[in-house]
């Protein structure tokens, strides 16, 4: 990848003002390299336009036929380090300190019965646990691949689109399963969180953990809201998992599409029509 002589052919399709910003990866077709620019004013988040690429001498339907695999990749890999990330930063322990808590707590009271909001909560916790462990392992997983091959490599093929495709739906999905646990205990979670205050689980806790306890309590407000932003994944919830991730990746590709067609006008260069 030859960082200056990009950067000077991205410049090209800059307009008066307008920073860009060059994608570390390419699409080969036929052997030529293609990467994806996108130009912004001082803000990245504002968007002002793109072009794809190249150092090659590829024909301008070779152009084209990169901007949607580009698109894909960089949408979805974007989307699992700026969405997914602090996600991935709750340990599974904040879970199982409350977890051993209540434990300890049954044990020496001997007389708490299996209605009592932090039974009932022990049990939620416990499947938080398992999905928040899969999810870090995806994430982590995605991470390290990312770091050692395609900032190494600095080329992607179909396989790491289709690979990064499935680690975002998977993510996405156990984001969503997360939420619908929430949502199903959502009726004893505010008597669960008074037990917890009233027997003094602040001192049986990790300082980390009992913050982010609480953390749980103060969104409780806006937990349907955030269940309700997963519409898709609401429609295909009754399908197997891996059947949901099938239709998860169509459903990001043909959301890629539909973006490069909403953009027609402000792309650049040899792929623009």
């Amino acid at each position: 990848m030859n960082t200056d002589q990009l950067m000077r052919k991205a410049a090209q399709y800059k307009k008066w003002l307008e920073q860009y910003t060059l994608n570390p990866f390419a699409y080969v077709i036929n052997g030529n390299e293609y990467y994806l620019v996108n130009y912004h004013t001082n803000d990245p988040n504002k968007f002002k336009g793109y072009a794809v690429i190249s150092l090659d001498s590829g024909p301008s339907e070779e152009y084209r036929a990169a901007l949607l695999p580009l698109t894909l990749f960089s949408g979805a890999s974007a989307n699992i380090f700026n969405i997914m990330e602090p996600r991935s930063k709750i340990h599974p322990d904040f879970y199982k300190h409350t977890i051993e808590a209540i434990e300890n707590e049954v044990s020496s009271s001997g007389d708490v019965s299996t209605s009592d909001p932090i039974v009932k909560g022990k049990s939620l916790f416990e499947k938080l646990m398992r999905v928040q462990t899969d999810f870090n392992q995806i994430y982590n997983k995605y991470e390290k691949y990312y770091d050692n091959e395609i900032l190494v490599k600095h080329v992607i093929g179909d396989k790491d689109i289709d690979d990064t495709l499935t680690a975002l739906s998977k993510l996405d999905l156990l984001q969503f399963q997360q939420g619908v646990l929430l949502s199903e205990y959502e009726e004893i979670l505010p008597a669960f969180f008074q037990a917890v205050e009233k027997r003094n689980f602040k001192s049986k806790l990790p300082r980390e953990s009992w913050k982010f306890l609480m953390g749980m309590k103060d969104n409780l407000h806006i937990l349907d809201d955030r269940v309700a932003q997963f519409k898709f994944e609401q429609s295909i919830k009754h399908l197997p998992f891996d059947e949901q991730i099938r239709h998860k990746i169509e459903d990001t590709t043909n959301s890629g599409k539909q973006l490069i067609k909403e953009r027609e006008k402000r792309l650049r260069g040899p792929a623009a029509k």
